[in-house]
């Protein structure tokens, strides 16, 4: 799964709502609002995964027409057609030749030439298309992660005869898990990057020297989060941090900066940081883990067209009121306290859309991307649901 400069550190919340942007109060504003389109979410299709126990999909395959994805409690991979049907599993949890040991996966993905790719703590594998093992490569990480299933899509691009992947912990968790001392946040990068075929690794891209995680000597728990993708069509890495303002543009194979893109949230509740040795349990987290705004989505849509779903954050009192109404509140699933930002051709559009129910996952091409649909918390379900949705315009 950013934001702000060193005075939200003077305030304990601070509300930051962005009106005059979006505002008709001038003519040169009204007049930017009509050179753009009006888009809307439009629900076009749907599907169910029947596998009895939950299914998560981390990635398609337009080539193939495939989905990859994953048994939660089977262990098992699983490749799913267009409408939903299992048209392959396989277990490779478990040790011998070809299995990839005990841990679970925490990334998968569709590789190139075909590829199948099964990212776990400390090793990432290859497979051809029948799951024959091609590469193994070991991963020299800090951090053991132990989940339920993979939390992510594993991404590559390649140089010459290369094949690079980006992994590590902090791909999918935040990254202060990484931070023991200031040196350790000094020196944090946001990647390791590995050469699938002969085990060269190393961290790349670091963290810029003006973003919010060095605006004070305290760390931001549980929102040094980020979402990234590799477009092929262009050869760039595209990062966006959990609570900054802008997008980064990265060159690849070379992994330069190549510019970044300003993004304006309508509404963005900060809060400060704590200190680097604030136990997990220390209530003060809660602020930061549960009512903070936060960057949640970057999908992209085609080319050069992205979606960003965020939250917006919530007020200690709102948080407070509703908890006591429902013990089980999570204000950052609360689909109305989301929001939608379209950023086309380099710029953000001047309006919001608002958020939809479920987890946004990834872009399929043609505007379109699939999202995984709310378990039902009345029954237990045998099936899991999936939809697809198209941004088109009015």
């Amino acid at each position: 799964m950013k934001n702000y400069i060193n005075f939200f550190l003077l305030k304990p919340i601070l509300v930051i709502v962005w009106l005059g942007i979006f505002s008709c109060g001038s003519g040169s504003e009204s007049s930017d609002k009509n050179t753009f389109p009006t888009y809307q979410l439009s629900k076009i299709d749907s599907f169910e995964v029947n596998n009895l126990t939950r299914v998560i999909i981390r990635d398609y395959s337009p080539e193939e027409k495939r989905y990859l994805g994953y048994a939660m409690v089977e262990d098992e991979l699983l490749e799913i057609s267009e409408s939903g049907e299992i048209v392959h599993r396989v277990k490779k949890k478990g040790e011998g030749p070809g299995l990839y040991g005990n841990w679970n996966p925490i990334g998968i993905a569709f590789g190139p030439k075909g590829e199948r790719v099964a990212e776990l703590p400390f090793t990432i594998f290859t497979f051809d298309s029948e799951f024959e093992l091609l590469n193994q490569q070991r991963i020299q990480s800090p951090l053991p992660i132990r989940g339920f299933g993979p939390m992510g899509r594993t991404e590559y691009f390649q140089h010459q005869d290369s094949t690079y992947y980006l992994v590590g912990p902090s791909n999918y968790l935040s990254a202060h898990y990484l931070i023991r001392d200031e040196e350790g946040r000094d020196t944090l990068q946001n990647f390791y990057q590995i050469n699938i075929q002969s085990g060269e690794m190393k961290s790349v891209v670091p963290y810029r020297e003006n973003s919010p995680y060095f605006s004070s000597e305290n760390i931001y728990q549980e929102l040094m989060t980020k979402s990234f993708l590799v477009n092929h069509q262009t050869n760039e890495l595209i990062l966006l941090h959990a609570i900054e303002n802008e997008i980064e543009i990265y060159e690849l194979p070379s992994l330069a900066l190549k510019g970044t893109i300003p993004i304006i949230h309508e509404e963005f509740v900060q809060y400060p940081p704590l200190p680097m040795d604030t136990p997990g349990n220390d209530e003060r987290l809660n602020t930061l883990r549960f009512m903070a705004g936060r960057n949640q989505s970057l999908i992209q849509l085609s080319d050069a067209f992205y979606l960003i779903q965020y939250f917006k954050g919530i007020s200690e009192a709102e948080y407070q009121a509703r908890k006591g109404n429902d013990a089980l509140y999570s204000p950052t699933f609360d689909v109305n306290e989301k929001a939608i930002i379209l950023i086309k051709d380099q710029k953000q559009l001047p309006y919001e859309l608002p958020a939809i129910q479920g987890t946004l996952l990834f872009g399929l091409g043609e505007n379109k991307f699939l999202v995984q649909e709310p378990e039902n918390p009345e029954i237990e379900e045998e099936v899991t649901r999936f939809s697809i949705y198209q941004i088109q315009t009015k």
